[in-house]
């Protein structure tokens, strides 16, 4: 599922990907069929999708290899992507799954949702040369470099960085918008306001934090941030 996002809304979806991320046995992505690659690149992939759709952070994060700022940038997009189911839920909690459909097709809507269908990863594009490989998500922008590190294959962290913004700079847009969807969640939970409503408020309010001369970084972000 997927609504659109305004422009400050800039990177709640950065492309990544782990390896190691266990599910849990009844989660949507627990139920993805066995695939005959269980230790390269396609597992790999398989299990970034289980960590994120089960929101096992600790399994997330022991996944990547990188500088210290590409992984908080990595543990950003975690934060940003539970926020967001987060934001689903309480939607779907206080008006009913049918309210859910039309706010995410309403252009009011500012929140995407990264696929929790288990048949999504079967539509990444994985081109392996060796003990490296590259993944193309069915819209991601930027391609996800892995490759075998110990022994296991892990995302190169600095491809999560979107070209013209530093990693320090992403992940702090990205720590903020999950604040505000969390935010504006406890307000949809409690009817205090109305989805829409709630989710034009997240999109000032997140606008509102913004330097100007931040803008153009958030732009960019936003541009490579499309699974």
């Amino acid at each position: 599922m997927r609504a659109r996002f305004g422009c400050a809304a800039i990177v709640l979806l950065l492309p990544l990907t782990i390896i190691g991320c266990a599910a849990a046995p009844n989660s949507p992505a627990a139920r993805t069929p066995p695939e005959a690659d269980t230790a390269g690149p396609q597992a790999a992939l398989l299990r970034w999708h289980h960590a994120l759709a089960d929101g096992d952070k600790t399994q997330y994060v022991a996944c990547f290899v990188g500088s210290q700022d590409e992984q908080v940038l990595a543990l950003a997009i975690f934060e940003s992507i539970q926020a967001a189911y987060e934001f689903q839920k309480a939607v779907v909690a206080a008006y009913g799954q049918d309210a859910w459909k039309v706010f995410e097709t309403s252009d009011a809507s500012r929140v995407d949702i990264f696929p929790r269908d288990p048949s999504w990863p079967a539509r990444i594009t994985l081109v392996r040369m060796g003990s490296a490989a590259v993944a193309y998500t069915p819209r991601g922008r930027l391609p996800l470099h892995l490759s075998q590190v110990g022994g296991a294959w892990r995302i190169h962290a600095s491809g999560l960085v979107p070209p013209g913004v530093d990693a320090k700079r992403a992940a702090r847009y990205l720590f903020q918008w999950a604040e505000a969807l969390r935010k504006l969640a406890r307000q949809v939970a409690g009817k205090g306001v109305p989805a829409e409503k709630a989710s034009r408020d997240a999109l000032v309010e997140f606008d509102a934090r913004l330097a100007p001369e931040d803008r153009p970084a958030a732009a960019a972000a936003k541009a490579a941030a499309a699974y």
